[in-house]
């Protein structure tokens, strides 16, 4: 009993088939829980055209021994038997040169069993990480970026995985380098002018101040050998000076 236990082949993952009515198009989701190997997808996506309409509906999904999640990416094939209870899949990955299937080095990749609408199909196939359908959608520009950021319900964006992962989102936007710094809207805040350095200029007339502007700020101004008094204070002592003789 023990050994038919430990016999039991238990399924990797699921699938869920669905037609595009009136085409000879459709589509699979496919969630693994055993992917076979820590780096290889948990979730796919399939499209397929072909002939037939069986196959249609919810299967198990048993990876080829040795092979993972990664191994079905790319084109493929798939022909499917079914009376409903059960619906059988075998499927083919194919490798591809170019771009271009080659067909004739096609092996089995995965066989499905399940629950699906009776008949016999066969189709063409070509899977994809989430990753990539987002990729492809928003390079094409049927959907923004963004809306695919903020859709995690539908999968289609996987986890970011680096540094970044804590920081918050405007943090990660300004270490990706979608934030940046623009010109200032504003002139920084200068040293004053010469002339705005006097209150009163050059002096009023024939009134000379002794309060001459001085240089921009500097960290440490000289000393003057004899200090004179600036300003309004100045001022009065020079007119004291000028217009009153020292012998009055």
């Amino acid at each position: 009993m023990a050994e038919r236990e430990r016999s039991i082949r238990w399924p990797d993952g699921g699938s869920f088939t669905i037609p595009i009515p009136f085409t000879p198009f459709g589509i699979q989701r496919s969630y693994y829980a055993n992917p076979g190997s820590p780096d290889a997808p948990r979730v796919t996506y399939t499209g397929s055209v072909g002939i037939g309409t069986s196959g249609w509906g919810p299967h198990a999904v048993f990876l080829r021994n040795g092979m993972t999640s990664r191994d079905t990416l790319g084109w493929g094939a798939s022909g499917n038997v079914s009376s409903i209870v059960p619906s059988v899949t075998v499927n083919a990955s194919i490798p591809d040169q170019y771009n271009i299937p080659l067909p004739w080095k096609a092996k089995v990749s995965s066989i499905e069993a399940g629950v699906g609408s009776p008949g016999a199909s066969a189709a063409m196939t070509y899977t994809w990480t989430p990753q990539q359908v987002s990729d492809y959608l928003a390079r094409s520009g049927l959907v923004a970026s963004d809306l695919l950021r903020r859709a995690p319900s539908l999968n289609l964006v996987t986890p970011a995985m680096g540094p970044n992962d804590e920081l918050s989102p405007f943090e990660r936007d300004l270490r990706g380098g979608v934030g940046s710094a623009g010109a200032p809207s504003e002139a920084p805040l200068r040293y004053l002018s010469r002339s705005q350095q006097g209150a009163l200029g050059d002096g009023m007339g024939d009134w000379r101040t002794s309060a001459a502007p001085v240089l921009p700020w500097s960290p440490t101004a000289p000393a003057a050998s004899s200090p004179q008094p600036g300003g309004l204070y100045g001022l009065m002592l020079d007119y004291l000076r000028d217009n009153y003789p020292s012998d009055r």
